[in-house]
């Protein structure tokens, strides 16, 4: 009995032992491990990158859009080339949309402040008017110890087209495409700056020769594009832009001033064979009915005009009011710079509309020369943007959204142009012959010397959008907007002539004011705030 005994507690003591050795072989439980260490220096959203003092945030959205009337271009909309033909061929009456982004805002602070660094990359589809998706970048931009590099936003802009309008209404605003910029800003304490900026030019294009600055004796001017007769100088200097702003609880101001270059090409030579030629380039009267229109090719032994500067002035305010609402205006007055007036419209077109047997025109330029001319004459442009918006409850909101903006032409630009578009009566009747030009009308000289053509023009918007939040990264919304076109030469009946592959003939119409209503509906989610 007592061997037994002997040997049960034998055989405890080593079970005990072995319970004991094998809880020491087991892991400690860890304390818990912060793999994403959340940096609070700059807000929410920011967390640190392991290994680094470097704040990184990533965001986000994706949004789809449906359009009613707007033509084959959500942007450009219903008065832009041929969507203003307004017949069962020509442009769209409904387009889809879909746009997605991603953004990625590093920051970090350094003994000069922060360095940050901001990437935005995303791809826009629209159906049917374009087949293929469009990946880009509107935003790619360095900051740091007052500097911005890259591409960021005009430092003229102010008015906010996209903060009260799914419609992007002529406005200076290039927020939405991004505009290339080497800025200082200088900050002076309680919320006062000032920024000068080098940026890329407003011109029309970046083909070669550049639009914005026209010469006549180049040919008749196409309807509802801006590089007909282009003889713009090349790029030789930046946009030069300067503001002085506020910022405080009440709301924010600012000035600004922009100068731009309108200098133009060189003269039109005579179309031909220039070696031997006693009469190499064009005259005064070169494209008047139609004869003797010049060409680019081997101009440079026709001169040039003298370099000519354009220029921009503009001021804008908004109020902070009542429990979120706001009101926000911008006013701006150029000569020789037109998209500081109206940027996304007359980047991409000149307006034109049809209605049946009569149409609504407007040329878009920075400048207008010719041999009658001598110098480049400056286009005048000025306009006003102003919107309300209104929280009827924390989820719910409306703005009203309005723009008006003119074109001006001085005596010498007006006669150049309707010179260009001048041809001879068609035998005795009081009508023109179409022009050579496709897409071009035609007046008689007895229209050009009593009036008729006058190529000033008007343009005005007045629109609403309203929207729900479901939640504060989630809202659907719509908007309406009309448009009016108060048409150059109003009242004038002219010839157009046909424009390949579209369906509008060759005809006499009357020039009569014209308008629009659109509609635009949106879902939008922001994938992190």
């Amino acid at each position: 009995m007592k061997m037994v005994k002997s040997l049960l507690l034998g055989t405890t003591a080593g079970l005990i032992a072995v319970a004991g050795a094998q809880a020491a072989d087991m892991p400690v439980k860890a304390a818990p491990v912060q793999y994403v260490k959340i940096c609070s220096l700059y807000g929410d959203g920011f967390y640190y990158i392991p290994g680094t003092d470097i704040c990184l945030k990533v965001g986000g959205y994706v949004r789809g859009e449906y359009f009613y009337n707007a033509g084959a271009s959500g942007t450009n909309l219903v008065f832009a080339g041929v969507s203003g033909q307004k017949d069962r061929f020509d442009g769209s009456d409904f387009l889809m949309r879909t746009r997605a982004y991603a953004w990625f805002d590093s920051r970090q602070q350094t003994e000069y402040g922060t360095l940050r660094s901001y990437l935005q990359v995303g791809v826009n589809y629209d159906s049917p008017a374009v087949t293929s998706t469009s990946f880009n970048a509107n935003r790619a931009f360095i900051q740091f110890a007052g500097f911005t590099v890259g591409t960021a936003q005009s430092f003229f802009d102010f008015y906010s087209s996209p903060a009260s309008s799914f419609f992007g209404p002529p406005a200076s605003d290039t927020g939405d495409g991004g505009w290339k910029v080497f800025a200082y800003t200088a900050q002076y304490g309680n919320g006062f700056s000032a920024t000068f900026s080098i940026e890329e030019p407003r011109s029309f294009s970046t083909v070669t020769p550049q639009s914005g600055t026209l010469n006549t004796n180049l040919g008749n001017l196409v309807l509802g594009i801006n590089t007909s007769d282009q003889d713009k100088a090349k790029t030789r200097f930046p946009d030069l832009v300067q503001n002085w702003r506020v910022d405080q609880a009440w709301g924010s101001a600012q000035l600004m001033i922009a100068a731009h270059d309108v200098s133009g090409g060189y003269y039109a030579a005579n179309v031909g064979n220039l070696l031997g030629n006693l009469a190499p380039c064009t005259g005064a009267t070169a494209g008047f009915l139609g004869v003797g229109t010049g060409t680019i090719t081997g101009s440079e032994v026709c001169g040039h005009p003298a370099d000519k500067l354009g220029w921009a002035v503009g001021g804008g305010s908004r109020f902070n009011l009542y429990q979120g609402d706001y009101f926000q205006w911008q006013a701006t007055y150029t000569q020789g710079a037109v998209r500081y007036v109206a940027f996304t419209p007359s980047g991409a077109f000149s307006p034109v509309e049809f209605n049946g047997q009569n149409l609504g025109y407007g040329f878009f330029s920075d400048g207008i020369f010719s041999n009658a001319t001598g110098e480049v004459q400056l286009t005048t442009a000025w306009g006003i943007n102003a919107a309300y918006d209104h929280l009827w409850t924390p989820q719910l909101r409306t703005s009203i959204y309005g723009s008006y903006f003119r074109v001006e032409y001085g005596d010498n630009a007006n006669l150049a142009i309707c010179n260009a578009q001048t041809t001879a009566n068609i035998g005795i009747s009081p009508f023109a012959n179409p022009s050579a030009v496709a897409g071009a009308i035609a007046f008689t000289p007895v229209q050009v010397a009593q009036g008729a053509c006058n190529n000033n023009f008007n343009f005005w918007t007045v629109g609403s959008r309203t929207q729900y939040n479901f939640t504060p990264w989630f809202y659907v919304g719509f908007d309406v907007i009309y448009q009016k076109l108060e048409t150059a030469s109003k009242d004038a009946t002219v010839t157009y002539t046909a424009l390949g592959g579209t369906a509008k003939p060759t005809a006499f119409y009357q020039i009569q004011n014209q308008d629009n209503y659109a509609l635009r509906i949106r879902v939008h989610r922001d994938i992190v705030p």
